[in-house]
């Protein structure tokens, strides 16, 4: 609860913050707060013991990857050169670096349980209050808070039937809100197609999920090749389609914008050709790496950006190729185990909504220590834990969520 509140308060200042709207107390306050949900991590993770309940593999990557992350910082901090790089480190990579620390939660079955529910009896119920003050301050202020609901969605069959019809309601009102947040609408769309497959659990064979598991990771691979080698680009490809235009809600203007418009060749090409010029794709640039832009020239000072919108370009410009290949790696491990190796659905659907945050860590996913990645590193760690993934369906829902699963 501790947890969950502080990252309310924290997403919520950074959102409002982000349309301008300025307050002397809107920074210190947000700061404090993760800093606090920081400590509080770093304090379970010293509680915890990091091998117990996990595969060698999983223990080992995920030491492997928090060692490197560590380092990331370390190197930030020596190459710091003045007061915005100090900013942007201790304010943003540095947190987002240590947001892994959040897999310990999901470790802890109680933790989970109690976070869980704190999710449905506090967030999602008492989140719609935050709809006024979205329609004055930021419109994708309600939709950033309920990012998790796209876990919860495959959890359906699990919770209780009141909960079932406020999950469902929160993410068609946080689509509602804000058509034009394409990943939003996408990660929900992706969670329900994923929920289905439990009402046809007795006709899908569980080789189907092998299969899409598979080509859910190297699809963005193949397609990342095919740009780079200039044999064919998705996201052009995407745009030469302009049926699906809504008005923009992002900035309160109301233009048009078509939600298949190609926002992301530039920043590859502008990303990759930094990381080229430095000689930097192995190791990367810190976790104060900047890259050269001409795109947005009048928002940053000598054309230098940290970081952009897209997940797997931060992760390559501030960790390199050794970052980016181990995040892959320990998704796709994580979310084979959970599919290969479970008595359970709900690991199944969670191992599937896993790997598919690899796909869109391609075309967005803000690298912040925020509600999406918390809630996202609380499900690596619990369908990584054995204990979980041998338990039946009805002992998941009776566990989790004290419901007597009918089915």
């Amino acid at each position: 609860m501790f947890n969950l509140i502080l990252l309310i308060i924290s997403d919520a200042l950074l959102y409002i913050g982000n349309m301008g709207i300025s307050n002397e107390f809107l920074v210190p306050v947000a700061l404090t707060a993760k800093f606090l949900v920081l400590f509080n991590l770093i304090y379970f993770a010293k509680k915890s013991n990091w091998r117990d309940g996990l595969t060698k593999t999983t223990s080992a990557l995920f030491i492997i990857i928090f060692v490197w992350n560590v380092i990331t910082v370390i190197r930030g901090a020596f190459l710091a050169k003045d007061y915005w790089d100090w900013k942007f480190l201790f304010f943003n990579s540095g947190l987002f670096f240590l947001i892994p620390l959040a897999f310990f939660i999901g470790k802890s079955l109680s933790l989970t349980k109690a976070a869980f529910n704190y999710v449905l009896r506090f967030l999602f119920l008492f989140g719609f209050l935050a709809i006024p003050l979205a329609l004055v301050t930021n419109p994708q202020l309600y939709s950033r808070l309920m990012l998790p609901v796209s876990f919860f969605i495959v959890m359906i069959p699990y919770v209780k039937p009141r909960d079932r019809l406020l999950i469902i309601t929160v993410a068609i009102v946080s689509v509602l809100m804000v058509l034009d947040f394409r990943t939003n609408v996408i990660k929900i769309a992706i969670s329900f197609l994923i929920l289905f497959t439990w009402y046809f659990r007795r006709v899908i064979s569980v080789a189907w999920f092998k299969i899409l598991h598979v080509l859910l990771f190297f699809v963005p691979l193949v397609l990342l090749f095919l740009g780079v080698t200039g044999q064919y680009n998705v996201f052009s490809k995407a745009s030469e389609n302009d049926s699906y235009v809504v008005k923009d809600n992002k900035s309160n203007v109301g233009e048009d914008e078509s939600l298949t418009a190609d926002t992301r060749s530039f920043i590859y090409i502008e990303v990759f050709k930094t990381l080229t010029n430095q000689d930097s794709w192995i190791f990367g640039e810190s976790a104060v790496g900047k890259y050269k832009t001409e795109s947005f020239d009048n928002l940053v000072e000598n054309n230098e950006r940290f970081g952009s919108e897209v997940g797997v370009l931060n992760t390559l410009l501030y960790s390199g190729i050794i970052g980016a290949v181990l995040y892959g790696l320990l998704l796709f491990i994580v979310s084979h185990n959970a599919i290969y190796y479970s008595n359970n659905w709900l690991c199944k659907m969670l191992g599937l909504v896993i790997i598919s945050r690899w796909v869109l860590f391609f075309l967005e996913e803000f690298t912040q220590f925020d509600l999406n990645f918390y809630f996202l590193w609380i499900i690596i760690g619990l369908v990584s834990l054995k204990q979980f993934r041998m338990m039946n369906d009805a002992q998941v829902s009776q566990f989790l969520f004290g419901n007597i699963l009918r089915a």
